[in-house]
């Protein structure tokens, strides 16, 4: 009899131990492994200044990233520095000031890379301003900038394809009064681009495909 209920309390203890064992894992939460690509916050830089020959006043964007921040910071600061450089107007000018003005658009952070316009507008007297835009592209990763043979690679075209159909869209809109040249299959043409999830776009400076009236053009193919 002692030995029945010897065994019978084991049996008990081994059940218990293993109802704590088997709860105790099956309430333990899974461990959640979530991957969140990193967040980038842009700010803004600003290059502010007056003198008695010259206004600057350019804004740019920092996107966080070392590589990208510096080329970026570079580009612009060299842009100022040769507006700089420019002999002032004489006294007597209409426009006594040079003035460089710089601002940013069309941001895209996307998960492979990071684009946006720079327009920088110089004015030193005459008729209109001289204004230069710049897409800027950049592999996120890497902080490479990407040129046009990147932008081509993502359309899936060659660069005569590209401006075989540049050219058509554009001479449909501009007819007479293109420039065909400033769509032909140099592939410097096509160097001013942006980027965005669905579509790269290139831009055509003032004068480039059509006279200053026409304004800065531009012509949007899909992304493959």
């Amino acid at each position: 009899m002692k030995k029945i209920l010897i065994v019978f309390v084991l049996l008990i203890g081994l059940l218990g131990a293993y109802f704590f064992f088997t709860q105790s894992k099956e309430s333990k939460p899974a461990l959640e492994v979530e991957q969140k690509q990193e967040e980038i916050q842009v700010t803004r830089k600003n290059i502010k200044e007056e003198t008695e020959t010259h206004v600057v006043d350019v804004v740019y964007p920092q996107f966080g990233i070392a590589a990208i921040d510096t080329h970026i910071d570079q580009l612009v600061k060299s842009s100022v520095g040769e507006f700089k450089m420019l002999p002032p107007n004489p006294p007597e000018s209409a426009v006594p000031k040079h003035s460089f003005d710089g601002l940013y658009d069309s941001v895209y952070i996307g998960p492979d890379v990071v684009s946006f316009r720079l327009v920088l507008s110089q004015y030193t007297g005459g008729a209109h301003p001289l204004t230069s835009i710049s897409g800027l592209n950049y592999d996120r990763a890497t902080g490479k900038q990407l040129l046009q043979q990147d932008a081509f690679a993502m359309i899936g075209k060659t660069v005569e394809e590209v401006s075989a159909a540049a050219t058509k869209e554009l001479k449909s809109k501009l007819g007479d009064a293109m420039f065909e040249e400033g769509a032909n299959s140099n592939p410097e043409n096509f160097s001013s681009f942006v980027i965005s999830e669905d579509k790269i776009t290139f831009i055509f400076q003032q004068y480039q495909v059509a006279a200053y009236a026409a304004g800065v053009q531009e012509v949007s193919f899909s992304r493959k």
